[in-house]
């Protein structure tokens, strides 16, 4: 039966581990102070180091000049890097490093620390650790005093440089790489001959990684220099270094960040002064502990009692962290910096569209980076990587296929974290079929995915499609998904599995019965209650009876506990409020609106004994009193009362509607046309929100000529 790479059982994520020798220059040359930095620095890489599984070794070198004397020093003999205690005994043992005087033989032999460097690294290798090693030398070779490279003085350089030159072919051919890091008055151009001399293979695509040669002018950069040597050299990443000043009796917080794509890291901290306190937050501002586990994460102090100290931690929560130091009273005034070496130890989850296609069929390639807790989908964090593609087969050359973060097809989205391209399967194409996926680039130790399968023969008669979307979920629930199957023969049975995803989430139905023609399916995902938060990857692969995958699609799950009540409801509630926030004002604008329209305190009313003659009486409405006014018609004129009589109103446009004193409605009232009411006179009415021309008000000359008002005693203005 054949089974893609995704139903295989995969092994646990792990970054490589390195064999790393430290030659540190111990000649007259140096002062004390560029020897304790020289400790430093072998300190910082010793402490720093990522993987559980690696070497350290350091290793002191000046001449040998007479009797006595050994031009190499083994400060610290090949120590791994498992637990604390290790990495705190290569601390101490740094320690040893120390300035040579006159007569312990303190002149510059790099040929014997070379030799040195390369015999540490023959010795037996179980787990084919990358090999390393870093020359911090403030000088270039001097070995005239020394007499086994000759009894010619003038003759020993060059024996001893001809000793250098074998040894860097050997390193080259043991796959050794040389990082050399020269300070003061060293010499660029031996130092070059060093790093170009030794294995010199970058990691992946990263030419920047290449070993190459260093020459601090400032002593202070020695250990910056180093840390971002030791990144490049063992594939990994580095953040920029964040720096302060700590005097006694005071603390002070360094602020640094650990990517989303890191699986593995240490945050190196130089304090100068073994009695400085370091305490570590997390992104959530929880203080974490310096020994054991929490949550996914597992951590482990070292350097605690020394001047260098490191947190190396797996499954490191991303984000920004704070580095608190605290200085006790009596400490003087110094640097202390932090800096976080990183590395991702990703997966390559790669997909086909079609995985039993036909020679001469387009398919779609899709591949995800996971790291151990879940996918990699922010596009910042997968900015500068490179995916790519290799397909092999019977029957054509293999064919390279460059992936994109959109590939060409329009249904996919930018920055979901998925990258894609469409290829042809060559016409020539037969039997066995495969698509090697690779992601490289800085701080990614990715692995190469591969994906088996076949060409489709003619016994192949179902097609499928999963339809699965991202979703967030809580532990418990479910997400419904659908199968669409083309089946061109008799009736199939095919079978559901979920491959690299958590044993917390399964997939039901089991089986499908595929009826000849099209047929569509729903299926579900459900995560159990007991599911960790966090994003869940992985494939849901449809099966036919023979083994074959015939569809399959991306798990993307981000599992979130439900809120509790009284977040819910202060949520609701601040929704709510918003709402509310953007629909009052109109609510009230219209409101004001309609009782403005309403409003009756721009019309003016007019009695008349018969129309076309002046009025006998005048009465302007109150205004902002209601939509109804009462008045009534005693004596030949307007009253104004409450409660009892005419009462008007606006009906709408510049209608106005008036019930008598019966309840009675009256006709329809407009500017213009009076209206006869109880003792055989004419009501009319003006309105001063009509334009001019719709504003005839009887008794004027406008519409009668030179007709003129007779005043009466009456008119009122209210």
């Amino acid at each position: 039966m054949l089974l893609s790479p995704a139903a295989e059982a995969l092994p646990v994520s792990d970054i490589k581990p390195v064999r790393v020798v430290i030659l540190v220059d111990e000649s007259g040359s140096l002062t004390e102070r560029d020897v304790t930095r020289e400790r430093r620095a072998a300190q910082l890489i010793a402490l720093g180091e990522l993987s559980p599984h690696s070497q350290v070794a350091v290793v002191g070198f000046g001449s040998s000049n007479g009797p006595g004397q050994s031009a190499v020093d083994i400060a610290c003999p090949l120590t791994g890097v498992q637990t604390a205690q290790d990495r705190e005994s290569l601390s101490r043992c740094v320690e040893k490093l120390r300035r040579r005087g006159a007569g312990e033989g303190s002149d510059t032999d790099h040929a014997a620390a070379l030799a040195q460097a390369l015999d540490i690294m023959n010795e037996a290798d179980d787990q084919q650790r990358a090999k390393i090693v870093f020359l911090l030398t403030d000088g270039v070779l001097d070995v005239g005093n020394s007499p086994q490279y000759g009894a010619d003085a003038q003759a020993r350089n060059r024996n001893a440089q001809t000793q250098i030159d074998r040894t860097l072919k050997e390193a080259k051919r043991e796959r050794v790489q040389l990082w050399p890091l020269g300070f003061g008055a060293a010499d660029k151009t031996s130092l070059d001959a060093f790093a170009s001399g030794g294995w010199r293979q970058p990691c992946g695509d990263q030419r920047s990684a290449t070993p190459n040669a260093r020459v601090v002018k400032n002593p202070a950069d020695v250990e910056r220099h180093l840390l971002e040597a030791f990144a490049y050299a063992r594939c990994a990443g580095i953040q920029d270094t964040v720096t302060d000043s700590l005097d006694g009796g005071s603390t002070v917080d360094l602020h640094v960040n650990i990517r989303e794509i890191a699986t593995d890291g240490s945050i190196v901290v130089a304090k100068r002064d073994p009695r400085i306190r370091v305490t570590y937050f997390d992104p959530k501002n929880v203080e974490v502990p310096k020994q054991g586990e929490r949550d996914e994460s597992t951590f482990q102090v070292a350097g605690e009692s020394g001047p260098v100290e490191s947190l190396r931690i797996r499954n490191p929560v991303p984000g920004r962290w704070r580095v608190q130091l605290t200085s006790p009273q009596g400490v003087d005034r110094q640097e202390v910096s932090a800096t976080v070496v990183w590395q991702g130890a990703l997966r390559a989850a790669i997909t086909l569209s079609n995985p039993r296609p036909r020679p001469g069929e387009q398919v779609t390639v899709r591949m995800r980076l996971q790291t151990r807790t879940g996918t990699v989908k922010d596009p910042k964090e997968l900015a500068g990587l490179r995916f790519t593609a290799t397909m092999s087969g019977e029957g054509f050359r293999d064919v390279p296929i460059e992936l994109h973060d959109r590939g060409r097809e329009p249904d996919l989205e930018q920055g979901d974290g998925e990258f894609s391209a469409r290829t042809v399967i060559p016409a020539t194409a037969t039997g066995a079929l495969s698509f090697l996926g690779k992601a490289t680039g800085q701080g990614v130790a990715g692995d190469e995915r591969p994906y088996a399968t076949r060409i489709a023969g003619p016994a192949d008669s179902v097609r499928a499609q999963v339809r699965l979307d991202a979703a967030t979920v809580a532990p418990g629930e479910e997400v419904s998904a659908t199968v669409q199957v083309t089946n061109d023969a008799q009736p199939a049975q095919l079978a559901l599995r979920l491959a690299e995803a958590p044993p917390s989430v399964t997939v039901s139905p089991h089986r499908l019965q595929a009826s000849p023609g099209v047929s569509r399916h729903d299926i579900k995902l459900r995560v159990g209650a007991d599911a960790p938060e966090g994003r869940v990857g992985g494939r849901v692969e449809v099966v036919d009876a023979a083994g074959h995958v015939v569809a399959e699609a991306f798990v993307d799950l981000d599992v979130r506990p439900p809120a509790p009540l009284w977040q819910r409801l202060l949520e609701a509630a601040l929704i709510v409020l918003a709402v509310v926030a953007v629909v009052l004002p109109f609510v009230l604008v219209k409101r004001r609106a309609r009782r403005r329209a309403a409003d009756p305190g721009d019309l003016t009313f007019y009695l008349y004994e018969r129309p076309g003659e002046p009025y006998i009486s005048k009465m302007q409405a109150p205004l902002g009193e209601g939509p109804e006014f009462t008045f009534e018609i005693s004596g030949g004129r307007l009253v104004r009362t409450y409660g009892t009589g005419y009462v008007a109103r606006r009906a709408g446009g510049q209608t106005v509607s008036v019930r008598d004193l019966a309840g009675q409605e009256l006709e329809p009232l407009r500017p213009g046309q009076p209206i006869e009411v109880a003792g055989g006179l004419f009501l009319g009415v003006g309105d001063t929100r009509a334009t001019a021309e719709a504003l005839p008000v009887y008794g004027t000359h406008e519409p009668y000529g030179s007709r003129t008002q007779r005043p009466m005693p009456g008119d009122d203005l209210l």
